[in-house]
């Protein structure tokens, strides 16, 4: 994959504000997790929009449900070198020690935190259908947990929200836009993981799996895809020093 220069202009803004938001985080107690959503996906987004790739992230967070969309991994501020994009994850996501970034084959770049469980991920769909009226690719991700092996597998491992046990498919304003475009197909005897990839032939980003530990027996897991964002020309940085959180804009 060619070298590319990520750091645009929001970009640089979330980088000049990471020591507060480590200390930030510090302060509360989280081991693992706590970076502001925000922040991670202009960050992580940056990479994969401007290299055009796809793949997935699957993590231990915090899952604050306060929050919109879920936190990220702890990110390191990182200069705009022209270097692949596989390289600019290994050098962000160097402040966790469990995290391991790869490159599949068909291009597929993955970020997983070794010790991240992956049950979930493994279970076997014997029948998948995307219905044509759901667009977007969280729609498509419903459709995936909405499953009946999935929901099996978490109520008997007690993996939650509950929330989503129950109800219909979730998802996102875009999922009736006609205009939107459509997962398409059947899927016969697929696991999770391979069907979050299939959204990946329609949709370029990547699609991301947070854990979170309960006070009690069980976890709660989190769904997201990040979609990428048209590329356009961004501005070289001359350095990644770090500057006071009144330097980030909207």
């Amino acid at each position: 994959m060619p070298g590319i220069n990520i750091i645009g202009t929001k970009a640089r803004r979330a980088l000049k504000i990471m020591p507060f938001l480590f200390l930030f985080a510090s302060c509360l107690g989280q081991d693992r997790g706590g970076m502001p959503p925000g922040s991670g996906r202009i960050l992580l987004g940056g990479i994969f929009s401007n290299a055009h790739a796809s793949g997935s992230l699957e993590y231990w967070g915090v899952c604050n449900f306060k929050e919109f969309y879920p936190d990220f991994p702890k990110l390191k501020a990182i200069s705009g070198r022209e270097v692949s994009a596989v390289e600019l994850l290994q050098e962000m996501f160097s402040l966790d020690p469990e995290m391991r970034i790869s490159q599949d084959r068909d291009g597929k770049i993955r970020m997983i935190e070794e010790d991240a469980p992956s049950d979930l991920l493994d279970v076997k769909i014997h029948y998948l259908r995307f219905p044509a009226e759901y667009h977007g690719p969280h729609m498509a991700i419903g459709v995936i947990l909405r499953s009946p092996e999935v929901i099996a597998f978490r109520r008997e491992r007690n993996i939650g929200p509950e929330t989503d046990w129950t109800g219909g498919i979730g998802g996102s304003s875009e999922g009736l836009v006609p205009t939107v475009p459509s997962v398409h197909g059947d899927l016969y005897d697929v696991t999770v993981r391979e069907a979050l990839d299939y959204v990946l032939q329609t949709f370029q980003g990547f699609w991301l799996y947070e854990n979170c530990k309960t006070p009690g027996r069980g976890r709660i897991v989190y769904f997201d895809f990040i979609l990428n964002l048209p590329s356009a020309p961004l501005p070289k940085s001359e350095s990644s020093g770090n500057l006071s959180s009144g330097d980030i804009g909207g």
